[in-house]
């Protein structure tokens, strides 16, 4: 048996689509356990897959294998089985938006492009308009920027491991850039959230370093990314209790003075307001222009209601 044979028995279930549609009954799901067919089936499919090509992936959820993309990352994170280097055949594990969380799972192809941005896989459950829950076996394509972990499962007889640094650096991809700059953003830094790190990553690190006395290194360990979510967490339990009951109007300063100038400027690109964080004039007109085309009552008063229309809390 070889990498190869789990491709092929992979592209042996193209198209199959679940039965009846939008029910999460697959042939997978059936073999799998036939008390979670019915449940989300990506997973399933990937064990299915290594079963029958003859490279079980052994009992880790249940006697086949693995139902869930969070359980299967940390399992071989923990038995040390992500890797930086994938090869055909490997598993890939996708998070769609930077949150930490695995959302789906497929079948490592091949890179699509020597500068690795892209890749092709073969996944369950996926179609072109439901990414995680699409009821059909299909090739994909997906950005590097997705991907949350790279997992070399350890059944081939070569098993070698491309160990993943725990420090995240200029040039590194995927959706754990992606959590940073978004960090870096909800704690006010302009950054454009791409999953990419790059120089300006890198830039906006260092001025977060160097604000609160660490060291300035502009890569992202584990000592800065727990300070990054320390504070990004503060905001946004901040943030949560702000919007609920209370208002803002002009004279007014500070970070949600800031969320609302960034909102008003996301659902408008010819406005570029001044992301000031203060309450003045201009804000005042863009709060009352927003809230006209929205039917609401033009007050210039951001309360629940504006919050709501912004997309805020």
């Amino acid at each position: 048996m070889s990498r190869q044979s789990v491709l092929s028995k992979a592209q042996s279930q193209d198209g199959t689509a679940e039965s009846p549609p939008n029910s999460n009954k697959s042939p997978y799901g059936l073999w799998y356990e036939p008390s979670l067919n019915g449940h989300k089936w990506c997973a399933m499919f990937v064990s299915w897959v290594f079963h029958h090509a003859g490279h079980p992936l052994g009992h880790i959820q249940s006697k086949n294998g693995i139902h869930h993309c969070q359980s299967a990352h940390n399992y071989y994170k923990e038995k040390g089985r992500l890797t930086t280097n994938p090869e055909p055949g490997d598993i890939v594990i996708y998070d769609w938006e930077g949150t930490g969380h695995a959302d789906h799972i497929g079948i490592f192809i091949r890179w699509t492009s020597d500068a690795k941005t892209h890749i092709e896989a073969w996944e369950g459950n996926t179609s072109t308009t439901n990414d995680s829950d699409g009821g059909r076996v299909m090739k994909r394509t997906r950005s590097r920027s997705l991907i949350k972990s790279f997992i070399n499962p350890g059944v081939y007889t070569e098993t070698a491991v491309t160990p993943v640094s725990a420090i995240l650096s200029k040039g590194d991809r995927g959706s754990q850039v992606t959590q940073i700059q978004k960090h870096l953003y909800d704690l006010g830094y302009e950054i454009e959230i791409d999953g990419w790190f790059g120089n300006e990553t890198e830039t906006r690190l260092k001025e977060y370093q160097a604000k609160n006395a660490m060291n300035v290194t502009g890569k992202a360990d584990a000592v800065t990314i727990g300070a990054l979510q320390e504070d990004a967490n503060e905001i946004a339990i901040a943030k949560s209790k702000f919007v609920s009951g209370s208002y803002l109007r002009r004279g007014n300063v500070g970070f949600m003075v800031t969320e609302v100038q960034r909102a008003l400027n996301a659902k408008d690109s010819k406005l570029k307001l001044p992301v000031t964080g203060s309450f003045d004039m201009a804000t005042l007109q863009a709060v009352k222009e927003f809230q006209a085309k929205n039917s609401l009552v033009a007050d210039g008063i951001v309360g629940p209601k504006t919050f709501g229309k912004l997309g805020i809390g």
